[in-house]
């Protein structure tokens, strides 16, 4: 089976890749909802974890907000992730009012079956694939994108329900 033929106008090549990002989007999510229930997690959770590892550390509030949910959400969120063992809250050093939550190793070590040969051949197949400038170059795609994906966050929060 050949390829399609590549796109030529600037346009296409556009249409191209966001094809491709949606693809590509559609594929994380379901690996996610497979490794969710390998975790014994729900997607909420799941998506909730991951921000949390990728900033190190949260408070509830910040969570809400990147999930989108509300804190009395957000507040069960991380109780079923306590109680998996994969989070756990902490006090804030300089301030002790101050709660935030962070992964646990629990959760790297059920999760390294899952995404650690993932890693493994993301960084195998892409440092072969492609240059230190051509990742930069798609750092600087997928930054973009993610400011693009913000903004329009925001927009659609803010629009009324569709009644129906």
């Amino acid at each position: 089976m050949s390829s399609p033929p590549r796109p030529t106008s600037k346009q296409a090549k556009l249409d191209r890749v966001v094809d491709a990002f949606r693809h590509v989007g559609n594929l994380d999510r379901a690996f996610d909802n497979l490794a969710a229930r390998r975790l014994g997690l729900n997607l909420t959770d799941l998506d909730a974890i991951n921000m949390i590892e990728r900033a190190g550390s949260v408070t509830a509030g910040e969570l809400a907000a990147e999930a989108g949910l509300t804190t009395g959400a957000i507040t069960g969120v991380i109780d079923r992730l306590e109680r998996a063992g994969y989070a756990r809250r902490e006090r804030d050093a300089a301030d002790r009012r101050r709660v935030t939550v962070a992964v646990t190793p629990a959760f790297y070590a059920a999760a390294a079956d899952v995404w650690g040969p993932v890693k493994q051949d993301w960084d195998r197949t892409m440092a072969g694939r492609f240059t230190g400038e051509q990742l930069d170059l798609i750092a600087a795609f997928l930054d973009t994108a993610s400011a693009i994906t913000e903004r329009h966050v925001e927009r659609v929060d803010a629009l009324a329900p569709a009644s129906g």
